[in-house]
């Protein structure tokens, strides 16, 4: 059970609409939501954030899945490491594929520009302070375009938070997704 109760029942309209977006879209509202919930303005920001990046965007999913999963393993996220491995097995990505990108994130399947954007991504999770100019040339010269590369880094800032956010609450993952 986490350190803070998580919201089942929305006490304010304005959460109950997100509530209902977050459904409609996922199937579920997964437990990292129902705690900020408790912050109406921050459950708004943090999902429209979330649905710009993981719904839409110009990314593949599995890419963005994968990402958030390698995010979630390096910084030992039980919480993420159990939801981006579920949501890239929604997507039909094989479970030895899931769990090679989990363990073995130097050997996975992507193209080779996706390839670049995940490495982009991770190395900007592990090593923040060590620039990425090498990493950033590497995806452009694979054809990488600038919204692509921002969208990488941007689910990377996005699970690391979400990440730091669900193990302070000790939140524990909807295993159930219903």
């Amino acid at each position: 059970m986490g350190l803070i109760p998580l919201m089942e029942i929305p006490v304010e309209d304005r959460v109950s609409v997100v509530f209902d977006e977050i459904r409609d879209e996922l199937g579920a509202i997964p437990t990292l939501f129902r705690a900020h919930a408790h912050h109406p303005a921050l459950l708004e920001a943090n999902w429209y954030k979330f649905k710009a990046l993981m719904i839409h965007g110009c990314l593949s999913a599995q890419l963005k899945e994968g990402i958030g999963l390698v995010i979630s393993a390096d910084n030992h996220c039980d919480y993420g490491i159990y939801h981006h491995s579920v949501s890239m097995e929604n997507l039909g990505v094989a479970r030895d594929d899931v769990m090679r990108i989990r363990n073995h994130p130097d050997d996975v399947h992507f193209s080779d520009k996706e390839q670049a954007l995940f490495n982009l991504a991770r190395h900007a999770n592990l090593d923040p302070d060590n620039h990425g100019e090498k990493l950033i040339i590497a995806a452009r010269e694979l054809g990488a375009r600038d919204d692509e590369i921002i969208e990488a880094l941007g689910v990377m800032e996005m699970v690391v938070g979400f990440n730091h956010f669900a193990s302070v609450l000790a939140l524990e993952p909807q295993r159930d997704r219903t």
